[in-house]
């Protein structure tokens, strides 16, 4: 088993910004009432950066521990700007509206494509960990098999299940759709295609939750809380990496204030293989640091890190051919 864990570099070729970079541009939206909701909360930010000088991770954790309507926006808007970058505005009818947000699609990134395409050449014994909110992922490895891409499809831990939501906003032929595929995906901090409500953590095929406003994510703030909701993910995920003995990890730096998944990753590293494809070295010596003596190896970043993933992969695949043949010539001389 391989565990591929995703950061936000990996997104970043798609456009989905940066924990830093969530308030730099003022983005086009489809309604008044969204239009004003950016506008608040870039008043907002804009103000307590010319008083502060901090970050936007620093600014988030403040307005949680205030709470109250500033905190909502803040929440609503950060899920908006990553649902955005997953869709793009046209005319329906008469009206600006954001389409082509649903998850069963391709990514259209080059560098994506080519990374699930290294990988699923190789082998599909794989799980994936993001601590991502975008739907990237689910749309690289697809909703259902494509043998001939090679795609095996993606489920979320528990297995096939069709997902909420029909047409949205206006395309009423369009229906719901399952996933059925073989590699567990864990969303750690949540999706904006999944919402919470009633009790019951619901997830659709497209980013409808984030864009009216209640996306069940955790926002990147420097001291995050797990939601109730959310522990169910993380058991699936700890079990996932404490099964693997090959990591793979994309574009996650480690932050020292990500206090939770730090604590997950060094609590559920048996011995495995930790292979860091950042752009950053010192994001490979964080996990050196983190994770005591187990071997960490660092690669370059997306795209250019591929050429190596293929090498570390065909490794992989010689190991394991090399263990079924110790198994089946042990299994032999018992007979």
């Amino acid at each position: 088993m391989i565990a591929v864990f995703l950061g936000a570099g990996f997104s970043a070729p798609a456009g989905v910004p940066l924990a830093s970079q969530l308030f730099d541009t003022r983005p086009d939206v489809d309604r008044i009432t969204r239009q004003q909701l950016v506008d608040r909360v870039l008043h907002r930010w804009n103000d307590w950066k010319d008083a502060t000088g901090r970050s936007p991770e620093e600014y988030l954790a403040d307005l949680q521990t205030g709470g109250g309507a500033a905190w909502q926006d803040a929440q609503r808007y950060v899920g908006l700007v990553i649902a955005l970058a997953m869709g793009h505005l046209e005319l329906v009818g008469l009206n600006t509206t954001l389409v082509r947000h649903n998850l069963n699609r391709t990514t259209r990134v080059q560098t994506h494509e080519a990374f699930w395409t290294t990988i699923f050449r190789k082998t599909d014994d794989i799980s994936v960990l993001t601590t991502n909110y975008d739907i990237l992922p689910e749309r690289g490895i697809r909703h259902e098999r494509r043998p001939r891409v090679p795609r095996p499809g993606f489920h979320y831990g528990w297995g096939p299940e069709q997902l909420a939501g029909g047409g949205y906003p206006s395309y009423s032929h369009i229906q719901k759709i399952s996933i059925a595929g073989t590699v567990p995906v864990y969303k750690l901090h949540g999706s904006v295609s999944w919402s919470y409500r009633n009790g019951h953590l619901v997830r659709y095929h497209d980013c409808r939750p984030a864009i009216r406003g209640d996306a069940a994510i955790v926002a990147p703030v420097t001291a995050k809380t797990l939601p109730a909701y959310l522990e169910p993910v993380w058991t699936n995920a700890k079990r996932a990496l404490s099964s693997s003995r090959t990591w793979l990890v994309v574009g996650y730096s480690l932050p020292e204030y990500d206090v939770l998944v730090r604590e997950l990753l060094e609590g559920s590293a048996r011995d495995p293989v930790v292979h860091v494809f950042d752009p950053d070295p010192g994001a490979a010596q964080r996990f050196r640091s983190l994770l005591g003596d187990r071997t960490v190896v660092p690669h370059n970043g997306l795209p250019d890190g591929i050429s190596d993933l293929e090498e570390v992969l065909s490794l992989k695949s010689l190991q394991n051919t090399r263990q079924q043949q110790r198994t089946a010539g042990g299994a032999s001389r018992r007979s």
